[in-house]
């Protein structure tokens, strides 16, 4: 027995001393591992800002761009005053879209060194869209005072003055920036730029040669030469700038055979200048180049469509078209080209040749429906876009065009049944469903159009619209009022210059009694529309209320001259508030 107990103890013993070994060992482990962990703490702390920023060029080389920026913020710790670090760190940002830090660190670098152009230069980077323009500029003209031989300033605000059509002080400008500058072709051409926007045509002439001399190969100083001779032509020099425009034309075409821009330009010329056999020549060739060369065609969009140069627009593609009369890309245009001056018996007939096969033929059908109501042809229209339906009836938009026909013409119940015949196969589009809304509200069937606004909602709760609709609805019906502000309110705050959503904020407050606030969301949407009738009819009774009685009837008067021709009740009723008003007047 005392043998067992001995042996109990000496057991116990062993493995408290091993036990105590084992801790002692981990102790000393753990010792160890401190003293490494803090003399590699030590050794990060004796690192200097130079070091990390180095650190941070290695990591920008091989675009490790979170490593350099970790490596840039340990660097600007120790060196938080640094201009460089800074501005570098606000660039790293900026490249990892960022935008939000990026400026934070530019805004730093602007109240710490008011003066630094490069600190400024990255703050109009990051504020631009956002800035007042009044501030950009004053930073602008600052840069420039700093650092005269600033292109990049010189021009960005040569920009905004010509933007804003302040030639005289892009004049001022410019000026000094070709002093400065005297071999940067740049410079030179904006100013012609701002001669020719002041008419100054023999000025702006010799800064577009001198361009072209610094720079013998550009084009559009060549283009904006062409430009000057046509608006000085006079029937005692039309011949010779007519044979200087030739000239030019050549000149273009022998440094670029293919630029398009000139051969459309030297082909109209010749037209023009009645030299009409060479000028169709000229144009059916291009013609017959279309289908292959695209940016033909988009060229001759830009300068002649985009630009409201209809009637030249009809001759190009009408005379292309010669050379391809089964393009329906030209047949596209030249119909487009047609509409622009109004010709819209033309606009049809070349729009219903377009193939079914091209890009443009689904955008043709609503422009044929359109130019058919244009045209007083109501009936034409809506036969056409049926049958266009019976072919295409999975397609929105002819189902909305045509729901909108029926509905103009007061054939609610066809609006009706189309618009839910195309919701069977798009049940959650939310465009079907508004337009089916707005027709029920129209046929009396308010409750199943509230309903739809409230499904529409349901689907998207920012669409603004249905938002507006549902509130002004209430509003209209002088129910559920605070829930038609909540309503329009969010509608309000999605598009905050919309004038109807607008109209809709202040007819709710007019509806709650609430007649000052009325009359300030009233009258900002009467601005944003015009004075559009409704909307000034609703003004108006504001002013009403408010006791601006001069104001109503002025207000009543723009309403009765923006209705519509066929909205001769609304006038009767306009006429009766104005006499009413002024009998206040007068009592």
């Amino acid at each position: 027995m005392k043998k067992s107990l001995v042996y109990i103890l000496l057991i116990f013993v062993l493995s408290f001393f091993l036990a105590g070994c084992t801790q002692l060992k981990q102790s000393k482990k753990s010792a160890q591992t401190q003293m490494v962990q803090k003399k590699e703490a030590q050794q990060e702390d004796n690192l200097s800002a130079n070091y990390y920023y180095l650190e941070s060029r290695i990591h920008i080389k091989n675009k490790e761009y979170q490593k350099a920026t970790a490596s840039l913020i340990k660097a600007l710790a120790k060196d938080p005053d640094s201009f460089i670090l800074t501005r570098d760190l606000s660039r790293l940002y900026l490249r990892q879209n960022n935008r939000k830090k990026a400026l934070e660190l530019a805004e730093k670098l602007v109240r710490q060194s008011p003066d630094n152009v490069d600190g400024l230069l990255l703050f109009i980077q990051l504020k631009k869209d956002t800035m007042n323009e009044k501030e950009l500029v004053e930073i602008l003209n600052k840069i420039l005072a700093l650092d005269p031989k600033n292109k990049e300033t010189f021009l960005r605000l040569g920009k905004i003055y010509m933007e804003k059509k302040n030639y005289s002080e892009a004049l001022v400008l410019l000026k000094k920036m070709v002093v400065q500058f005297p071999d940067y072709y740049v410079a030179w051409f904006y100013l012609g730029e701002v001669y020719m926007a002041e008419k100054q045509y023999e000025l702006a002439e010799t800064q577009f040669l001198k361009t072209i001399e610094l720079e013998p190969d550009l084009m559009e100083p060549r283009f904006q030469l062409i430009k000057i001779l046509s608006r000085q032509n006079t029937p005692d020099n039309k011949e010779e700038n007519n044979q200087k425009i030739l000239e030019i034309y050549k000149e273009i075409l022998e440094i670029e055979p293919d630029n398009n821009r000139a051969q459309l330009g030297v082909a109209l010329h010749y037209y023009k200048t009645n030299k009409k056999t060479r000028a169709a020549d000229l144009f059916m060739e291009l013609g017959r180049d279309v289908e292959s060369n695209s940016r033909l065609v988009m060229v001759a969009v830009d300068e002649y469509l985009s630009d409201k140069k209809y009637k030249d627009a009809v001759i190009v593609f009408s005379q292309m078209l010669k050379g391809d009369p089964e393009s329906s890309t030209l047949i596209f245009f030249a119909g487009m080209a047609y509409e622009a001056i109004e010709d819209f018996k033309k606009a049809v007939f070349l729009y219903l040749k377009i193939r079914p096969n091209h890009s443009q033929y689904k955008k043709t059908i609503l422009n044929i429906a359109f130019l058919y109501k244009k045209l007083g042809e109501d009936q034409t229209a809506i036969n056409y876009l049926e049958s266009k339906y019976k072919t295409l009836p999975k397609n929105i938009d002819i189902i909305i065009y045509l729901a909108s026909f029926y509905e103009k013409d007061e054939s609610y119940e066809k609006a009706i049944t189309l618009l839910k015949k195309g919701l069977e196969d798009s049940p959650e589009n939310t465009s079907l469903l508004f337009r089916l809304g707005a027709v029920q509200e129209k046929a009396g069937l308010k409750e199943e159009s509230i309903s739809i606004m409230k499904k529409i909602i349901e689907i998207d709760p920012k669409d603004a619209s249905a938002l507006n609709y549902l509130g002004y609805s209430y509003a209209d019906l002088e129910i559920k009022l605070d829930e038609a502000l909540l309503l329009i309110k969010r509608a309000y705050e999605l598009k905050p210059d919309d004038g109807y959503i607008t109209d809709s904020l202040g007819w709710v407050y007019y509806k709650k009694g609430n007649y000052k606030k009325a009359v300030k969301y009233l009258e900002k949407a009467a601005a944003l529309t015009s004075f559009e009738t409704i909307i000034s009819d609703h003004l108006g009774d504001a002013y009403q209320k408010t006791n601006q009685l001069n104001k109503a009837i002025n207000t009543y008067k723009k309403a009765m001259s923006n209705a519509k021709d066929d909205d001769k009740e609304k006038v009767v009723e306009l006429k009766k508030k104005i006499e009413a008003v002024q009998k206040k007047i007068n009592d």
